[in-house]
């Protein structure tokens, strides 16, 4: 059965406020970009600058610019990558490892409290279904995406 847009109303709508208040929230703790950039590496191990821009929607100048501030505080490394002199690859520290834990900690005890009369099976399912959520959300725009290429040479 096709859902109506009153139940996507009932869903988007609380998901705005909550991911606007999260921003706000996040905003006095630390920039989201290096935030962003600090998790990615953490994910990845090592992660190019335009892989960054590309993944976080970014242009590339503030993801050197974050990165750059990242590497004077002694968070991430930044290496010239072996496979592409023109380029450069971004890893975690010591110290960057310790401040995406403390952010990661920091994070968690905020939804702990957000949670604490929840049942343990709703916070899985919301889990499940956050989860179904963003990969709907990253097949719809892979499904967008321009074929590459110029114009003329696509048939």
């Amino acid at each position: 059965m096709a859902h109506a847009y009153d139940d996507l109303e009932s869903v988007v709508y609380p998901l705005v406020r909550i991911a606007e208040g999260m921003r706000r929230a996040q905003g006095r703790a630390i920039d989201p970009t290096r935030q962003a950039i600090l998790q990615q590496a953490a994910m990845r191990g090592q992660v190019r600058p335009s892989e960054l821009a590309a993944d976080l929607d970014l242009y590339q100048s503030s993801i050197t610019r974050q990165t750059r501030v990242l590497e004077d505080e002694g968070y991430v490394k930044v290496e010239a990558d072996p496979a592409d002199r023109r380029s450069c690859l971004i890893s975690l520290t010591d110290h960057g490892w310790t401040e995406v834990r403390r952010l990661t900690k920091l994070g968690l005890d905020r939804f702990d409290e957000f949670m604490a009369d929840w049942d343990a099976d709703d916070v899985r399912t919301l889990g499940r279904l956050l989860t179904r959520l963003e990969a709907s959300v990253e097949e719809a725009k892979r499904s967008k995406q321009k074929p590459p290429g110029r114009r003329w040479q696509q048939s």
